[in-house]
């Protein structure tokens, strides 16, 4: 007679082996969680100097934004291999397609949201430069702060957004989307209205 399940199942104890008990009494909060959980667990509240210092973790959290995103509708996002000039790869049908992410934590003092499309930082010894036309061929623009992502075809410079902008955009994810795939001759017009609702019409960068 078989056991019951409960009684054939077996956890291990899992235990932190970060600091001994004794020790951790002694040991302050900042030196716990380290200084980067310190400073980013007040997302969206940051600083300007605060998002410049941590410009990796946010860019690193609007790329797993975006594969999330895809992976969610079923495009198998892929990483980019490294060097490339776009962060990952979507599987649409039989087409790979180059994603290029560019993520803002929020609005800036004019109150609008800016995205420069270049690569390299200000604090790069190699500066930074412009993408090449044919670099990638969408652009996935990531709202951090408002779980938002809007995409586009365009080859700008940079991008603008005012709030209300925003919020539009994110009521139209998929359909921005689909206007690119539309653009690159993935989608067919008939195709296009067939996938999405009649009432929305994308207002896509």
């Amino acid at each position: 007679m078989p056991r019951p399940i409960a009684q054939q199942l077996s956890l291990p104890h899992l235990t932190s082996p970060a600091l001994p008990p004794q020790v951790a009494h002694d040991v302050d909060l900042a030196a716990a969680l380290g200084p980067s959980f310190m400073t980013l667990n007040r997302f969206p509240d940051l600083s300007s100097a605060d998002i410049c210092r941590h410009a990796p973790e946010i860019g690193n959290a609007g790329e797993a934004h975006v594969a999330s995103w895809g992976a969610r509708r079923g495009l198998h996002p892929v990483p980019a291999p490294a060097g490339a000039q776009f962060d990952h790869i979507f599987t649409v049908g039989r087409n790979l397609l180059r994603i290029q992410t560019k993520t803002t934590a929020g609005p800036g003092r004019d109150g609008q949201y800016h995205f420069r499309m270049t690569r390299g930082n200000s604090g790069d010894p190699h500066g930074t430069c412009r993408y090449a036309q044919d670099a990638y061929d969408i652009a996935a623009l990531v709202f951090l702060d408002r779980g938002i992502v809007t995409f586009t075809r365009e080859k700008k410079s940079s991008f603008t957004f005012s709030v209300a902008d925003v919020e539009m955009i994110g009521r139209i994810e998929l359909h921005c989307f689909c206007d690119c795939l539309l653009g690159l001759g993935i989608l067919t017009q008939q195709q296009f209205e067939d996938l999405l609702p009649e009432d929305i019409s994308p207002a896509c960068g």
